[in-house]
């Protein structure tokens, strides 16, 4: 095996200080085929019912990421390294992106997920 662990960070913002982060805020292509192994989330200041999801081409892979404390951070765990969540596998090409749900007015997102690349079961 020649894997290799790779971490991709996002600061998920709407440019618009009125606005509140939604559906489709930020997003970003893969250029090698890779698996998420973890996936955590935390916003900017604390606000209450936050979540994130993080899709693939559009469809869900990690859903309710939970978002609402500023000094907890929503975790989301495989296997690979003790949770109980499945690994997702993410061809390379995909676009991933992420949705933000009852997101406070003017608040920011930050997300961090951790992927093997290399030779890595699909």
């Amino acid at each position: 095996m020649n894997e290799r662990l790779i971490v991709i960070d996002r600061t998920l913002t709407d440019p618009n200080d009125a606005a509140a982060l939604t559906t489709g805020d930020g997003y970003f292509t893969v250029p090698v085929n890779l698996t998420v192994v973890y996936a955590c989330a935390a916003p900017r200041d604390n606000d209450t019912g936050l979540t994130v999801d993080i899709q693939d081409d559009g469809t869900d892979i990690i859903t309710a990421l939970s978002c609402a404390d500023a000094d907890v951070p929503g975790t989301w765990i495989s296997t690979h390294l003790g949770g109980a969540e499945t690994p997702v596998a993410v061809v390379a090409g995909s676009k991933i992106s992420f949705d933000c749900n009852l997101a406070a007015i003017a608040n920011a997102a930050y997300v961090q997920i951790w992927a093997l690349v290399g030779e890595v079961p699909a």
